[in-house]
Order: C-alpha cells, then structure tokens, then sequence
C-alpha cells in the first residue's frame, strides 16, 4: 500500500458539484485534489436546466462558456390526441432581455456531459485533472485531518489531507461513512425513463419541444439537443400504462413506447443513454462532521422542479 501526503483538500466526485468546488477552491489559491470512481466520463444529458442564480455564480468564477454555450428554454408545444395538429406552446420562465440589473433572469439549458467538460477544462488552467477510476474505500479523522484509503487498478493508496468534501452522489460512500441521516420520502409516483436518442420524425420540428400523450396512460416529452447529434433528442417517458422498470432495460421498448405515442413516422433511431429516475426528498440532519462536508446529491436530493437549487452556489459558499 502506498502511503503519501496530498493537497489540503482532497474532493470526492467529479460531477458538476465537485468541479465547482476544486476550481473555487483552486482560484483561491488552495490546492486540491480530485477523484471520481468512474473511468469514463458520464454520458447523458441528465438534469441540463441551469438556474440564474447558477448562470451568476459561473460568471463570477469566469466560466462565461455556461452562458455563452447552453440553449435557452423552447416552448413546449402539445398536441390533439393522436395528431400533429397543436394544441398550444407553453414556457416554464417568460424570456426578459437581460439588463445590467438582472444580466442572467433567464435559465439555460446544458447537458451534464458538457457542463463536465466546461468544468475540466477550467481546472486544466491550474494544472489539475480528474484522477479517474479512483474510488473512496473508507476514511478516518482527527482533530489534524482526514486519512483516505483509495484504490485504483486494485492498488490501495493511503492519503492524508486536511479537509475532505463529498461530492460523490446520492449512493456514495462519504454520507455512509460518517453516520449521517437522510430523512425523507420516495414518491413512486413518479417514476419516469429519461433518455438520449437519436431520430428522424417527419412534422418534428427543433424549435419546440413536443409533448405527447395523457397522464392517464403514456407521456412522451421531446427536447431537440444538438449536444447529442444534430438529430438528438432528451426524452421523457412515464405513464400508468408503462411497466417503467421493464421500459429502462429495454432500447426497443423505449423505441415502441415513443412510437405509440407520437403520430407520425420515426426513422434512424438509436439509443445514446438511458436511465430510470424515480423522485425521492431527502436530505442529511446536517452538512459536515468535523473536517468532512458533504454537498449535492450526497446531502440533498429532490423533485426536477425542485431543482432550482443552486448547488454551485452552496459550493462556492464552502469553497470561499
């Protein structure tokens, strides 16, 4: 084992969360170290809604490419049952021209996947990159730091640093490990297949999204994202009528579903990511136990339209 002393901070998990935290911390002149469990990068657009309050925080940290870079929100046209014939457009945030007062009112919308990559670029600035495929085994404290044991290619490190930030996801292993309550509720309701796809539909344009269907049996959302292809497409699914587990294991389900639902010819399809999210609330009984914080989805989860939470934001706060 492989013993050695790092960077005063060393942070868990290299999603969105966690880039903001090493590149606030890096900006302030504290070194850092980051890793992430996975090998590769994430695929998926996952939750690409990014929220003024976020848009502020990234100009202040001076990645003006969140802003520069995401889509503003489509309206959303739905239509009368078993046509293409609109029913009416609907926004989530009316469109304000943006002031010196109010320079960021209106939301953007960016895939995690690119927001990862925005992120690491600005860290390669400071010499620093994710160390992939390390994962957190377990860790310790003391009143002087934290000792992390990691393992990469089934060779364990021991680390010591001062301060440790988990950042490492709703399953991950820091909340666990330091003994802290996730109180809340699983709505299983709500349960909804999200996908990447690619595909032709004749009548489907790119300046709408498009919704489809009735709550009392199926649902299909369409946001046209040239992120994944100039044919790409995030999709929502969910209904009383769909097996939603059985549909997240399956491309040609997914493929049927969306079929069944949209009134019109659908050609050159492919899957790209796709996933099953199921809404739970919760959220840890508190934010850090002596030199080890946790943040995102390792201390709060929550509905889409709850959402709205700046978690980079929270970081910042922490990081400064």
């Amino acid at each position: 084992m492989i013993s050695s002393t790092h960077p005063p901070v060393l942070v868990v998990g290299a999603g969105p969360v966690g880039l903001v935290a090493a590149l606030t911390l890096l900006q302030n002149g504290i070194p850092v170290r980051i890793i992430d469990k996975d090998p590769n990068p994430r695929m998926g657009q996952r939750g690409p809604g990014i929220w003024s309050r976020s848009l502020e925080v990234f100009n202040f940290l001076n990645v003006p490419d969140v802003n520069d870079l995401g889509k503003p929100m489509l309206p959303i046209r739905s239509y009368k049952p078993g046509t293409l014939e609109p029913l009416e457009d609907t926004s989530m945030v009316p469109y304000m021209e943006p002031t010196p007062a109010i320079p960021f009112y209106t939301p953007k919308l960016m895939g995690q996947q690119l927001l990862d990559v925005v992120l690491r670029r600005h860290l390669d600035k400071f010499s620093c990159t994710v160390e992939s495929g390390t994962e957190l085994r377990l860790f310790e404290q003391s009143d002087e730091g934290v000792t992390a044991v990691l393992a990469k290619n089934d060779v364990l490190e021991t680390v010591h640093t001062k301060w440790m930030i988990g950042a490492d996801g709703a399953k991950g292993v820091v909340r666990k490990q330091l003994g802290l309550t996730f109180l809340g509720e699983t709505r299983n309701e709500n349960y909804i297949v999200v996908a990447d796809i690619c595909f032709s539909g004749v009548g489907l344009d790119r300046q709408h999204g498009h919704r489809f269907g009735s709550p009392a049996t199926r649902i299909v959302l369409l946001r046209p994202t040239d992120e994944i292809d100039e044919d790409g497409w995030q999709c929502f699914i969910f209904g009383r009528d769909l097996d939603i587990s059985k549909l997240a294991k399956s491309e040609e389900l997914v493929f049927e579903a969306i079929a069944s639902a949209i009134p019109t010819e659908i050609t050159s399809t492919k899957l790209v990511w796709m996933s099953e999210f199921q809404t739970n609330i919760r959220m840890v009984n508190k934010f850090s136990e002596g030199r080890v914080f946790v943040a995102g989805d390792a201390a709060h989860v929550h509905s889409p339209t709850g959402g709205q939470v700046c978690i980079s934001e929270q970081m910042l706060i922490l990081a400064r």
